[in-house]
């Protein structure tokens, strides 16, 4: 088993020690220089692939590419592992044969406190209650992905022109392959949200980005899957709602030729 990361702007290798982890890892740093440098730790040989790249589709895809044991746990670097989590990932493979791709729970910690529990129980998921698990929690058999050309897109996430929506399209892409993917309660770890590199609020751009993922997501219903977006989220911004629904439905417009939001101007 190996853990894929994807961080930027790291200038040692102390990442893995920070994030506990205790197995193999590629760690895919983009920063402002090129190099490759490799490890061992008593848990096994970890690589950091540092390239003068951006987008964190193209990141975690460097490290994809990277990558050569059976199970690959994906990853960002405000993750820190439990003790066991190598051994958990492993026996839930083991458990689930047919699985090909597993969801696991994860602690989402704020200002040093857990606030939130983000766990399913175990199960098979389909596309339809599948959309809303970050990359962090995602692990992935090798095999099933290389097999079908599985890969992260490289318009939507940090560092892209549309800013988040790169894990819903590759489990999409996971389902359109025909791939088997379950959830499983085991936690891996906690995952810190003080901040986050793409998140700059319920704004403008946030809606229209997400109208351009529902187009991305599923174009045959683009339209009436907008309407959530449009209709919900009211106390968490100041956009009245047919301003919200007018932006989303800017973006499922847009995103027919995956234009960018460029302000009152794109509506």
């Amino acid at each position: 088993m190996q853990v894929l990361v994807a961080t930027m702007h790291q200038d040692d290798v102390s990442i893995v020690q920070k994030m506990n982890i205790r197995c193999p890892a590629v760690v895919a740093n983009q920063a402002d220089r090129e190099e490759i440098v490799s490890w061992n730790t008593e848990w096994g040989e970890c690589k950091m692939i540092t390239t003068q790249t951006r987008g964190v589709g193209l990141n975690r895809n460097i490290a994809l590419l990277a990558a050569t044991d059976e199970i690959l746990l994906l990853s960002d670097d405000d993750v820190v592992y439990n003790n066991d989590m190598t051994q958990a990932v492993t026996e839930a493979f083991a458990a689930l044969p047919k699985a090909d791709v597993i969801i696991f729970g994860m602690n989402i910690v704020k200002n040093g406190s857990v606030v939130e529990k983000r766990t399913t129980p175990i199960g098979r998921l389909h596309v339809w209650n599948s959309m809303k698990f970050g990359t962090y929690r995602i692990a992935v058999r090798r095999k099933a992905i290389l097999n079908h050309n599985i890969t992260f897109p490289q318009c939507f996430g940090g560092g892209c022109p549309f800013s988040a929506g790169e894990d819903s399209l590759f489990l999409k892409a996971c389902f359109d392959a025909g791939l088997k993917v379950y959830s499983h309660s085991y936690v891996l770890g906690s995952c810190c949200k003080d901040s986050s590199s793409w998140f700059t609020g319920y704004n403008e751009k946030y809606f229209y980005d997400k109208g351009v993922l529902v187009r991305k997501l599923f174009p045959k219903t683009a339209y009436l899957m907008a309407i959530y977006f449009g209709v919900h989220f009211k106390r968490k911004t100041e956009l009245g709602w047919a301003k919200r629904l007018r932006l989303v439905y800017a973006g499922v417009r847009a995103g027919k030729k995956m234009k960018p939001y460029a302000g009152n101007g794109s509506l």
